[in-house]
């Protein structure tokens, strides 16, 4: 009889001590699942915060000249020493990029399609009756060409467009794809064809671009 009674303690103790490791026990599943909430959670929040700094097309806005803004690039026509007279103000339809005269382009963009990179000075001058520019040259409008290959008073020419980044800039970049230009604020443009190691100076209307800055 006391040993059917020991047994039977013994077994209820074994119980026990099963149930109180099962409840011992870690319950992974349930903190996996918390786990993977919590960096739900977090990546959530900080993409909607990447969103709320960075909303749609902010980039393509961010390129300047952006839609809507305006700036102002001086620019002359060098022949072989000789600056020609300044363009006359644009007429016609007028596009985001346009002379104001005075030897001043106004660069206004009203679409992505004359923004930031395509607000060069290709885009310019097929916007304006007359006006061509080559990798060897350049022609105004009623004007005979000035190339290159015609020389300079019997010297070699060399054609290139050169852009300083501001009235103050000393040292100019040289282009002669009229494309890879991109017009700027306060830029000041050169389009010469001139002596070969002939110095090439800034317009002389490029004194204007203050003024209509400042205007």
């Amino acid at each position: 009889m006391a040993n059917r009674e020991s047994s039977k303690r013994v077994a209820r103790a074994q119980a026990a001590g099963s149930r109180a490791r099962s409840h011992r026990q870690i319950p992974v599943g349930f903190y996996s699942a918390l786990t993977i909430i919590v960096v739900a959670g977090v990546a959530t929040i900080g993409y909607s915060k990447f969103e709320l700094n960075h909303p749609a097309g902010s980039a393509a806005s961010s390129v300047q000249p952006a839609v809507g803004s305006t700036s102002y690039t001086a620019i002359g026509f060098d022949g072989c020493g000789t600056f020609a007279k300044p363009l006359a103000a644009s007429s016609g339809k007028i596009s985001g990029i346009s002379s104001i005269g005075k030897g001043v382009l106004k660069v206004h963009p009203a679409s992505a399609a004359e923004a930031g990179s395509n607000a060069n000075l290709a885009a310019f001058v097929r916007s304006y009756k007359g006006l061509s520019i080559t990798n060897g040259g350049f022609k105004l409008p009623g004007k005979a060409a000035v190339s290159a290959a015609a020389r300079c008073h019997g010297s070699r020419a060399v054609f290139g467009i050169y852009v300083w980044s501001s009235l103050l800039s000393t040292q100019p970049t040289i282009y002669t794809n009229p494309a890879k230009v991109l017009l700027k604020n306060d830029q000041v443009i050169t389009v010469a064809v001139a002596p070969k190691g002939a110095h090439i100076p800034q317009p002389p209307t490029a004194a204007n671009l203050a003024s209509v800055s400042a205007g």
